[in-house]
């Protein structure tokens, strides 16, 4: 606990510093999120069963100058459920710089992940992962173009290793982009990853590239009723996966295939059901190295060419947006059995500004 108060300490020193130079905005936030998550797989193979129930508690202090310019700290508290569980199970700070203006966003330092746009698919980040990794260690950058409705077009590294004695080198390399045209929208998503093994000669481990490049087209359709719209979402997506282990193998995998989603909304309801049908197991290695390498739902590593998800959740917000509530249940299938999965999230995200009207002092 030391080094947390020793961290909100030198924070508030370099906010309360900063305020006194130039500073135009204080920028106060917090953000908490519970999560249930309930996996059942007994009779799959690969996956296994287990239940993540969790607390997450993220205040943000900053301050914003010359309009565009930002400079935020943080810190993500973490605390599991049971009675087994330890004070805050797991803590890690943010602070990034960050610039925005109306078509240009550029982000350096550990930056928040519901910061980037792009990869939202469970094929790259499984929701356990993007829990526990809340940040994104690196750049993060996005060009937005309003003349084409949400449209963009971004980069983001995320390096999550340094290679020492005992740690493996690790890092991502992701982009993506989107463009919609009324009802129409195409775009993509790409992902390389790289991981290396470390120091110790002992180490049985491989360097490994992985690198993930789904193109998708689709359709947001919204139907009237006499009560409320239905809106329909239908994407087709190609999945072309090329990996290595250099030391290993040292021959290019090439496991690829298609997915076709489906999901129709109807007051806060969502049904929807995702299909994947392909050859080759995605996450080639992950017998190997498992979850260190590969981010997404361990289910994608089917080796028997399918994998099916209907789900049906409920999703809606409270209070202008600042409460949020979902809940939902999965049904599963890996090509060897069917599983379900239920989750229940609550969450709240708060943001004060306090305009500093005083002289601005600068200082070369």
């Amino acid at each position: 606990m030391h080094r947390v108060f020793r961290y909100i300490v030198f924070v508030v020193a370099l906010v309360v510093g900063a305020v006194r130079l130039h500073a135009q905005e204080l920028k106060l936030g917090a953000e908490f999120t519970t999560l249930f998550d309930n996996r059942e797989y007994a009779s799959m193979t690969f996956d296994g069963s287990g239940t993540l129930f969790s607390a997450c508690l993220s205040p943000e202090v900053g301050i914003v100058w010359a309009e565009r310019n930002e400079l935020m700290f943080g810190i993500d508290m973490i605390q599991d459920f049971g009675h087994d569980a330890k004070f805050l199970s797991d803590i890690a700070p943010s602070f990034y710089y960050g610039y925005r203006a109306p078509r240009v966003k550029l982000f350096a330092g550990i930056i928040p992940r519901d910061e980037m746009r792009g990869l939202r698919s469970s094929l790259y980040f499984d929701r356990r992962y993007t829990y526990y990794n809340n940040n994104i260690a690196g750049v993060l950058a996005r060009y937005e173009n309003p003349s084409f409705g949400s449209s963009y077009l971004e980069f983001a590294m995320d390096y999550t290793g340094m290679r020492s004695y005992d740690t493996r080198e690790s890092f991502m390399i992701m982009m993506s982009g989107y463009m919609p045209i009324k009802w129409f929208y195409m775009g993509f998503d790409f992902l390389m990853g790289h991981y290396a093994k470390d120091y110790n000669p002992d180490t049985n481990d491989g360097v490994v590239d992985n690198l993930m490049l789904t193109p998708f087209v689709g359709a947001d359709i919204s139907i009237p009723t006499s009560l409320r719209d239905v809106n329909l979402d239908v994407r087709v997506t190609y999945v072309q996966s090329l990996q290595r282990d250099r030391i290993m193998e040292g021959v290019w995998e090439t496991p690829r295939g298609g997915e076709v989603f489906v999901e129709v909304e109807w007051y806060d309801v969502r049904l929807s059901n995702r299909l994947y049908l392909g050859r080759g197991s995605l996450f080639t290695y992950f017998d190997r190295y498992g979850e260190d390498l590969y981010h997404g739902s361990p289910l994608y590593r089917t080796d028997r060419g399918i994998y099916d998800a209907v789900e049906l959740s409920y999703c809606r917000s409270f209070f202008d947006g600042t409460v949020s509530v979902e809940a939902g249940m999965t049904m599963e299938y890996d090509g060897t059995g069917w599983g379900t999965r239920q989750w229940l999230s609550v969450g709240a995200k708060l943001g004060y500004g306090i305009n500093l009207k005083r002289k601005q002092h600068y200082i070369e």
